[in-house]
């Protein structure tokens, strides 16, 4: 099969997992064939010591939380749901803020062992945390009603870069602890598509809060569609592969009624979008039931990353 960045498939593999495929063909397979069975090397690095896979989950949940903290703030600011969008807004920053430093410092708690000792890697989590700063203490004042009516517009232009930023540090920290190996191909894609379905499912939440507020970014109503049709496409493609991308059906029949599931939790958010995208604004009550169904979404996709994963383990 033929992959070309001008193929309409190539769109659905994030830049994390694009850059993966670009380093395996160009390293090879031949450098992992002296791994210890219950050690991966990937160079002079042992990926299971220094909790690699755990490396790449967390720091691709980055992505997902850049978006969780705009939309839970527009919520907050629009007195939707105060009590629930405030303790989301805070528990979203905290676990960023916690992600952050497990990468560069090491968690045990958390399956990160040890500090990052890759220089690249660590220049990106720098950069990460001179963004992540001023975009938290944004954050916290929206959190405790201490800011202007131009700080959620703001913060929202400001998530931009954070998810820029985090996409770098999922791309470089793949590259540097994926073991492919280990991971067939087919599964490596799976795992990426239904990563990105979490950020997805948050940003689309965020648009609609944001247009529905009154709060309209340039673009806005534009990426949301763009947003609403990528995650359709990625969901389907999932849930009945497609091979042409590469992505194959679900493994498990425990993965294909979990993947029903989520695609009717979809179909909830996406009547929402649909009113909005026809010119509409949601009401306080239906953006509470947005709120809602966004996180539930967010939760499945979750859930369905970790049965991929244990499948792949599985040799399935």
């Amino acid at each position: 099969m033929k992959y070309s960045p001008t193929s309409e498939y190539w769109a659905l593999l994030s830049r994390p997992m694009r850059a993966t495929i670009f380093a395996v063909l160009t390293v090879g397979i031949a450098s992992f064939a002296s791994a210890d069975s219950n050690q991966t090397a990937l160079g002079d690095n042992f990926v299971d010591d220094v909790g690699g896979s755990e490396r790449i989950n967390l720091s691709g949940k980055l992505r997902m939380l850049s978006q969780r903290i705009p939309a839970a703030a527009c919520y907050v600011d629009a007195g939707i749901k105060t009590e629930t969008t405030t303790a989301m807004l805070n528990a979203a920053m905290d676990e960023f803020a916690l992600i952050i430093g497990a990468l560069q410092n090491g968690n045990p708690d958390i399956g990160i062992i040890g500090p990052e000792e890759n220089a690249r890697t660590n220049a990106v989590i720098d950069r990460l945390n001179d963004l992540w700063t001023p975009f938290s203490d944004l954050a916290q004042q929206i959190a405790v009603g201490d800011h202007s009516e131009e700080s959620l517009l703001l913060l929202q232009q400001q998530s931009e870069p954070v998810l820029e930023m985090a996409k770098l540090l999922v791309s470089q920290i793949t590259s540097e602890y994926a073991n492919p190996a280990a991971l067939l191909f087919a599964d490596a894609v799976v795992i990426d598509i239904a990563g990105r379905q979490r950020m997805l499912a948050q940003r689309t939440s965020k648009d609609i809060c944001m247009l529905s507020a009154g709060i309209e970014v340039e673009g806005t109503l534009e990426d949301l569609a763009k947003t609403a049709k990528m995650f359709d496409t990625s969901i389907m493609a999932l849930r009945d592969g497609l091979p042409a991308a590469g992505v194959r059906p679900p493994p498990t029949p425990e993965i294909a009624a979990h993947l029903d599931d989520d695609i009717m939790s979809w179909r909830l958010v996406q009547s929402k979008v649909d009113i909005v995208l026809a010119g509409q604004a949601l009401n306080p009550d239906q953006l509470g039931v947005l709120f809602d169904e966004a996180n539930n979404l967010t939760a499945g996709m979750n859930e369905a990353v970790a049965l991929y994963a244990e499948a792949s383990k599985m040799g399935l």
